[in-house]
């Protein structure tokens, strides 16, 4: 199935829409229980079961719990056994014991697949549960009917291209998957095999496909090889392409594994001398770069793994009264958003496992858009290559308008304004049409509040502001707040985003070295103007001395004052009208910080 993305318009599509709803209610462990229909979630208390590893439950379209089981017995929505529920083939033991899907085309019909673990040998059996029957409670009308023996306990199952089949897939002791078939008419005798890849050492971990179908894990547990990624064709059933998942410590072994909802990223959890949760990029091609850029998110108590409608990845914490969560599975590194304890119990405690579903019910499809700056060529593109037949785009903008139309995966337009598009995406796949509708905006570039170039003294500072309102700031000195302090000269920089837009801009702070001046003449006629000889500008000096002489050699005017000037006297008599002469010393601080001393000489006439 593929499942409609939304986020601002409602969409029209022929895709099923009742994937998550049937995921919606876990019963788990040691009686725990959780109701994701309010997207977090919310604890259950009612739940008659314990499970110490497999489990499985199933909900109607609208989310409504219909039955739960441990691989032993079946519990119905009241939390009773139903009449027949006892004594199923399927070990609670193991780690993936059970798995249950509906009977395509039946609203009432569900196949509760089992692995059992009878005198050693591993079977893989189907029972049928009949919703209908005790008012509505349901029971089991076909009961243990084993399909195949000498199989792991690995259990997993995927839509069908067509949305509507199942595949139903185990492995063998050997290199052996076999695909089943769950069409309208029952389970398929002859499955697809396929001898692909390497024989498991250790029956230790869950076998997982991937939400967007293409993908395929399988714990191996041998030595340095923790497990084997393969690709898997929804169409026909057939894993192919095995690359190795490796060891990141010695004597590890993986038992849970996850894919993110949009089937980017995996997630395995090791035990053995190393308790550690990884993550690796599945668009890696590369199997030596996909192991070396894996990443640790976590260390500690984490078992199973199970991806939940919400898009979170929950994770089993052994004997503890809570389960850990991955918030954002779709995202690289710390940015997952690992979180122990996420989920607490008040009477019930989690053990090895989590329920096992149909992993396409929690898919998320999705396309990106990226380059959404203004003047910038905009990206489009779909990931889902491997299970689309051929797709369709068109961009419309806000009052509606068709702007663009194109059929490749990946596409480029540029936008001629800033402001709200959508786009809608149809997906074409064996005979089904799938539509993805989203909004995207185009954002103009942000604008600064710097200032023009400036200057600066020395022992003084002046602040530069960037301007409030930004997503981010990064100065040229590393530093990521909205203004900076500056007390030197220099060149600084800053960038700024806004809604995934960066700009730069830049101010030029210059050093203010004082050069002092001083007037060639002044009239002291008592007339308010130009009655003094003084220097001009006084600022940014740290010592300073004054000396004007006559043209005989006398001092008529001595000073350390900078701001006191000469008023044409000399002990108390005006001078007579002349050319005098002036000596000045004066200091300063240079952008280094070095007191730096000047001499100045020159004349000034005296004008009565």
């Amino acid at each position: 199935m593929r499942l409609l993305l939304i986020i601002s318009i409602v969409a029209i599509t022929t895709a099923n829409l009742y994937g998550q709803e049937r995921s919606m209610v876990w019963y788990f462990g040691n009686h725990a229980g959780l109701d994701f229909s309010e997207g977090e979630p919310r604890e259950l208390t009612d739940g008659s079961m314990i499970a110490e590893a497999g489990c499985t439950s199933i909900c109607d379209t609208l989310g409504n719990l219909l039955f739960y089981t441990n691989g032993k017995k079946v519990w119905n929505k009241d939390h009773q056994q139903m009449p027949s529920g006892d004594s199923l083939n399927g070990s609670q033991i193991l780690n993936q014991n059970s798995i249950i899907t509906p009977l395509p085309g039946s609203d009432s019909i569900y196949y509760l697949f089992t692995i059992s673990d009878l005198d050693s040998i591993k079977g893989f059996n189907y029972s049928i549960i009949d919703i209908s029957l005790d008012g509505g409670l349901g029971d089991l009308v076909v009961k243990n009917t084993t399909i195949k023996i000498d199989v792991l306990e690995k259990i997993t199952a995927i839509e069908h291209c067509n949305g509507v089949d199942y595949w139903i897939i185990i492995h063998g002791y050997d290199n052996d998957f076999y695909s089943y078939l769950l069409t309208e008419e029952g389970i398929m005798n002859e499955p697809i095999q396929s001898d692909i890849g390497t024989i498991p050492k250790a029956d230790i971990g869950y076998m997982k496909t991937s939400p967007r179908s293409d993908k395929i894990i399988l714990p191996i547990n041998e030595d340095e090889l923790l497990a084997e990624v393969f690709t898997f064709d929804y169409k026909t059933g057939a894993v192919s392409d095995p690359k190795k998942v490796m060891s990141k410590a010695d004597q590890t072994y993986c038992y849970g594994l996850a894919f993110s909802s949009n089937g980017n990223l995996l997630y395995v959890s090791t035990r053995g001398m190393d308790y550690a949760v990884w993550q690796y990029n599945l668009q890696e091609d590369n199997e030596t770069l996909f192991n070396e850029n894996a990443i640790q998110i976590s260390e500690g108590n984490n078992f199973a793994m199970q991806l939940a409608p919400n898009g979170k990845i929950y994770i089993a914490s052994e004997n503890r009264p809570y389960i850990n969560v991955i918030n954002n599975p779709n995202s690289m590194g710390a940015n997952c958003n690992y979180k122990a304890e996420a989920v607490t119990f008040s009477n019930a405690t989690s053990l090895m496992g989590l329920p096992n579903f149909v992993q396409t019910w929690n898919y998320k499809p999705e396309f990106k858009v990226e380059n959404t700056c203004y003047g910038d060529t905009t990206y489009f593109s779909f990931i889902e290559i491997e299970s689309t037949d051929s797709c369709r785009w068109t961009i419309y903008d806000s009052l509606g308008s068709q702007l663009a139309s194109f059929n490749d995966y990946n596409n480029y337009h540029v936008f001629d304004y800033t402001g709200k598009y959508y786009n809608k995406l149809v997906n074409y796949h064996c005979g089904v049409v799938d539509v993805i509708e989203d909004t995207f905006e185009i954002y103009s570039y942000p604008v600064t509040d710097m200032i023009a170039d400036t200057a600066i003294c020395n022992n003084c500072y002046l602040v530069l502001d960037a301007g409030d309102g930004f997503d981010t700031y990064l100065w040229n000195d590393s530093s990521d707040y909205q203004l900076l302090e500056v007390y030197y000269p220099g060149l600084y920089w800053v960038e700024v985003s806004k809604d995934g837009c960066k700009s730069i801009d830049s101010t030029l702070v210059s050093e203010i070295i004082p050069e002092l001046f001083l007037p060639n003449a002044f009239t002291p006629n008592g007339d308010g103007l130009n009655d003094e000889f003084k220097v001009v500008n006084p600022e940014y000096v740290v010592d300073f001395s004054m000396n004007i002489f006559c043209r005989r050699g006398t001092n008529v005017f001595s000073t350390d004052n900078i701001y006191l000037g000469w008023d044409g006297l000399y002990r108390g008599d005006p001078c007579f009208r002349d050319t005098y002469i002036w000596v000045i010393k004066y200091s300063y601080f240079d952008n280094r910080g070095n007191l730096v001393i000047e001499s100045k000489r020159g004349l000034v006439s005296l004008i009565r």
